[in-house]
């Protein structure tokens, strides 16, 4: 069985050759090495939730024997951009959460399709990403145009019309992104106060109200979940970490009334002790 993907509707990943292609352009394919193929693959199936940097590091290379640095992961990173960018794509579909890690899009479609044989895809003009190539392209959106000497004319006015268009799109996502950005703060001010002062931390975490034991987890719920329907959604998301609870079982659930957002920081140790812990949040439908 082969499991390959659609992304958008404009891109063909097929995990098992490495390879990315424009369906818009069949003959446009890029081809990349092994370990940016893995990190791709890891955000597609984790996708909706922030991938850590030292999970990525764990999955894609050490449980695989290898050591690697950091800037083996941001040099694979930088291969992963550089290849979707020779297909055209000019949206930040790979998002960097500083110092924490990384998620696709939000509103990224990505379809999954299975085929009984693998499928053949010719290299013959596919271009192969190696980390040397140019890099200039930033994180935020840059058009390149090429004109022929002596013409002054930048776009012309179909092409404006175009821009204007694409312009009111990325205005749209970048609302969006605004909101997941206030979101990220929010978690990550959770995180920071809770690796730095746990004395602090156990104080702050007073106010969260045991609510169940299901097998080796504890779950613990801010004070702003009151009502019942809210404790239902909120213990719902519970059964997605029976097994992480073997490890981490201490749950400390919050939810953000202004936001569709929903926070479970999951700890080795309960808050009144050193401990590790590990932060996820979830996207709610507004449907």
């Amino acid at each position: 069985m082969h499991n390959h993907y659609i992304i958008n509707n404009t891109l063909e990943f097929h995990p098992a050759t490495s390879t990315l292609r424009d369906l818009h352009d069949p003959n446009n394919v890029v081809v990349l090495n092994y370990p940016a193929s893995r990190c791709l693959l890891l955000l597609i199936n984790r996708q909706g939730n922030i991938v850590t940097q030292h999970e990525v590091m764990d999955i894609v290379w050490e449980q695989s024997g290898m050591q690697v640095s950091l800037n083996t992961y941001y040099q694979n990173i930088s291969i992963l951009r550089k290849g979707l960018k020779k297909l055209g794509v000019v949206e930040n579909l790979i998002v960097t959460i500083p110092r924490i890690g990384l998620t696709l899009a939000s509103g990224t479609q990505v379809k999954k399709l299975v085929a009984d044989n693998e499928v053949e895809i010719r290299h013959d003009h596919a271009n192969a990403i190696h980390e040397q190539e140019d890099d200039s392209m930033s994180p935020g959106l840059t058009i390149e145009t090429q004109h022929a000497p002596g013409d002054t004319k930048l776009f012309p006015p179909a092409q404006k019309a175009s821009l204007r268009v694409l312009a009111h799109r990325l205005s749209i996502k970048q609302i969006s992104s605004l909101i997941l950005i206030i979101f990220i703060l929010l978690t990550l001010f959770m995180a920071f106060a809770i690796g730095s002062d746990n004395a602090t931390n156990h104080r702050y975490f007073e106010t969260y109200s045991a609510s169940i034991s299901h097998g080796e987890c504890r779950v613990f719920l801010s004070n702003n979940i009151k009502s019942k329907a809210d404790k239902d959604k909120a213990l719902s998301y519970v059964n997605r970490f029976e097994r992480s609870c073997q490890n981490y079982p201490w749950l400390y659930i919050s939810h953000f009334p202004m936001l569709p957002r929903t926070s479970i920081i999951r700890c080795d140790k309960p808050m009144s002790q050193h401990n590790t812990c590990i932060s996820d949040y979830f996207f709610e439908s507004n449907k």
